[in-house]
């Protein structure tokens, strides 16, 4: 399995404290039967540094540097927060997965930003696709889930976490995993662990439980084939078109 969404570079935002606990991450991974991770950190929210990019690439390269001790593969990227210049972040810094032009967006977890779908339009226009982190965790999202159908209609991607459709985030942001789910509005399941123990990099019991949702084939493809795609920057297989979730409420403008 790939698991594309994680926090394991120690020392940097809300993940790891040092590179033990990164190492029994990757561990308790492996052990899952995760063979590859994506190491996505925060920027511009929760970081430690202040976004120093000078620090986070000295990170980046003890990451590298201490490879071999990690019994998966690893590759780079980022989660970015969503704000106005982050095009011109991206571009100027290496916050895309692996190099590719896919990268992890983050909206706030109690609302979204004014002119955001205008925003993804522009970030898609300069050749990038977001990868929506956890939208059933986002209380906008949840309440007005046809304004992720929106986003994903326009080319955008989404990830849920394995907890959330679990149960392990809630009653309320479960039902929403599984309608994003059912309405095909995410495309990968990702862990977004932050340590070996509360909230560890473990797929597989989410992937049977997504099976029982869409299916096997499918369940499967959100932590191989597309996952792999997004790693080889290609374009991710389409096994359903999105559905609206809803015809009962009437848009607001509030993107």
């Amino acid at each position: 399995m790939i698991d594309l969404h994680t926090h394991l570079l120690p020392d940097w935002d809300d993940g790891p404290g040092d590179w033990e606990e990164a190492f029994n991450m990757a561990k308790v991974a492996q052990e899952d039967g995760t063979t590859k991770i994506g190491i996505t950190p925060h920027l511009f929210r929760l970081t430690r540094y202040g976004d120093d990019f000078g620090l986070l690439e000295e990170r980046m390269a003890g990451l590298k540097g201490r490879a071999s001790r990690f019994q998966v593969q690893l590759y780079r990227g980022a989660e970015v927060y969503i704000r106005e210049d982050i095009v011109a972040n991206l571009k100027r810094h290496n916050l895309t997965v692996n190099g590719s032009c896919y990268f992890f967006v983050e909206f706030p977890a109690d609302g979204m930003i004014a002119g955001g779908r205008d925003l993804f339009y522009k970030i898609m226009l300069e050749g990038y696709i977001p990868i929506i982190s956890h939208p059933e965790r986002n209380m906008v999202f949840a309440q007005r889930p046809e304004l992720l159908f929106e986003l994903v209609s326009m080319g955008a991607l989404a990830q849920v976490t394995a907890k959330s459709i679990l149960g392990e985030f809630g009653h309320k942001t479960k039902e929403t995993a599984e309608l994003f789910l059912k309405n095909n509005l995410v495309h990968l399941i990702a862990s977004d662990a932050h340590d070996s123990l509360w909230r560890p990099p473990l797929l597989s019991r989410a992937v049977e439980k997504a099976e029982k949702i869409v299916g096997k084939e499918k369940a499967r493809a959100m932590v191989t084939a597309v996952p792999q795609a997004i790693l080889d920057n290609e374009q991710v297989p389409e096994y359903d078109r999105p559905v609206h979730p809803t015809k009962r409420h009437k848009w607001l403008n509030i993107f």
